[in-house]
């Protein structure tokens, strides 16, 4: 699936379902699989009830837009403990945690920066590392962030 569908999966879906509370975090499609998955997160967390309720509301705005050409399974799901962080709601949602984010530099290259997350505003975050110095990275420049895990 390309990110054009991606997108018009999102476009469509993420304002019903923000009516019902339930925020759409991320759209993956498996094409071996002909799997589209929703991930979704809504405060409090999920419930099976929740994935179900989506799937309802899902299935027929699809099959309406006809977005998914031919047939597809639909998955609905909680990101889950180590969730990609993607969007800047995302970053607010875990404000105070600490977060391990890989970014691509002007040279091409990839670095990989750990700290706790102080701070997210007009498309950058805030990162103080261990060494107390805070670093600022532009969200379109983060190729993948998660929180980092403490065991």
């Amino acid at each position: 699936m390309t990110s054009s569908l991606v997108a018009a999966v999102a476009d469509l879906l993420s304002p019903v379902l923000a009516d019902e509370g339930i925020e759409l975090v991320d759209v993956e499609y498996q094409v071996d699989a002909q799997t589209l998955k929703l991930l979704i997160h809504k405060p409090g967390g999920i419930t099976v009830q929740d994935c179900q309720q989506v799937s309802r509301i899902a299935n027929p705005i699809l099959d309406v837009y006809d977005v998914m050409l031919g047939t597809y399974n639909l998955e609905v799901a909680s990101p889950g403990l180590n969730r990609p962080l993607i969007s800047e709601a995302d970053f607010h949602r875990n404000l105070g945690q600490k977060v391990q984010v890989e970014v691509s530099t002007a040279a091409g290259k990839f670095s990989q920066i750990n700290g706790t997350l102080n701070q997210v505003s007009d498309g950058k975050v805030f990162l103080t590392l261990l060494s107390g110095k805070t670093v600022q990275i532009a969200i379109s420049d983060v190729i993948q962030a998660q929180i980092q895990l403490m065991w």
